[in-house]
């Protein structure tokens, strides 16, 4: 059966928009441009953590492998989902593996669900819950009625802090807010507390002193059959963060982050095509980018890790069956 990808009305418009920022990560090959397969992946926003492992894929494929990595600026996992259906040039992205989890729950006819898998998963995204010094919040059940941060609209720690509080029947009013202005408010008592989602240690959290009096509370989710799937325990240690743990440990949760394909091209395509020659070069670079000086979260990966709620593409399936 042979399968086209979905446009919708205005997206030659998102296009042109996105063509905009391809150039800031995109890196000069020594390879011929008639003889380049270009594919494009949506990566996290500036100084994000998948931005940083975009930049270095890009920088490991292009030039020797035949293939020119344009890693995109992306707007969060919910729509890196749509972009990565809908949006011309754009052929894999960076996605927390809970949006499938979120689209069976709210969606569950989504088109995601039947056509995109993953490669592997890359690294873990922990969920930050930041309160006041002065608060009484210790735990996330203790938001019940507060006013939350929960990023902006589209991004991964709407759809993670959200889905959280539905599982957990924690009835707050979240606010959509930048991640910046959000700490200022939390700061000024305008929030009772803020989520950010994203692989630690986050640089601007990093970025806060001891007189913000700011700390993080503890994420003990109570893990039921299928949703232990989804998620896993982690913690946050005063390594991680010195002004904002204040204890010996703070428990949290963690999301998988998935390098996940649009997989419906027919076989015989050149995007398809496109996307096998990538992968293949991907899965032999891995361990290039597992050494120094790149960043320390490639280390993370295991391809043997199978993501529930998502299915992995053949050509990872073929590889690990010869290996």
């Amino acid at each position: 059966m042979m399968f086209t990808k979905f446009m919708k009305a205005g997206a030659w418009t998102k296009v042109l928009a996105v063509g905009a920022v391809c150039t800031l990560f995109s890196f000069p090959t020594a390879v011929k441009a008639q003889n380049v397969e270009s594919i494009g992946i949506l990566a996290g926003y500036p100084g994000s953590t998948t931005a940083k492992l975009g930049e270095e894929l890009a920088l490991a494929l292009n030039g020797w492998s035949g293939i020119q990595v344009r890693t995109l600026i992306g707007r969060g996992s919910q729509q890196n989902v749509e972009d990565l259906l809908y949006l011309r040039g754009v052929d894999l992205a960076f996605l927390n593996s809970d949006v499938m989890t979120n689209l069976r729950v709210t969606q569950p006819d989504h088109p995601a669900l039947r056509f995109l898998s993953y490669v592997t998963m890359v690294t873990e995204s922990e969920l930050h819950l930041i309160v006041r010094d002065d608060s009484q919040i210790g735990d996330i059940f203790d938001l019940q009625g507060k006013r939350v941060a929960i990023g902006n609209s589209t991004s991964g720690t709407a759809l993670t802090s959200r889905l959280m509080l539905r599982l957990l029947g924690i009835r707050a009013t979240g606010i959509f807010m930048d991640p910046h202005f959000s700490l200022e408010a939390l700061k000024n008592e305008e929030l009772d507390a803020v989520f950010m989602l994203g692989a630690k240690p986050l640089p601007i959290l990093q970025n806060l002193r001891e007189e913000d009096g700011l700390r993080l509370a503890s994420i003990e989710f109570p893990f039921s059959e299928g949703e232990s799937d989804v998620y896993n325990p982690t913690e946050f240690l005063p390594t991680d963060y010195p002004s904002l743990v204040k204890e010996k440990l703070i428990p949290a949760i963690s999301v998988p982050v998935v390098l996940a394909a649009y997989d419906k091209f027919a076989p015989s395509s050149s995007r398809f095509k496109n996307i096998e020659a990538f992968t293949r070069a991907f899965l032999d670079t891995i361990p290039r980018l597992q050494q120094p000086p790149r960043h320390p979260k490639w280390r993370q990966i295991d391809l043997a890790t199978e993501i529930v709620g998502w299915n992995r593409m053949d050509i990872v399936d073929q590889t690990l069956r010869n290996q």
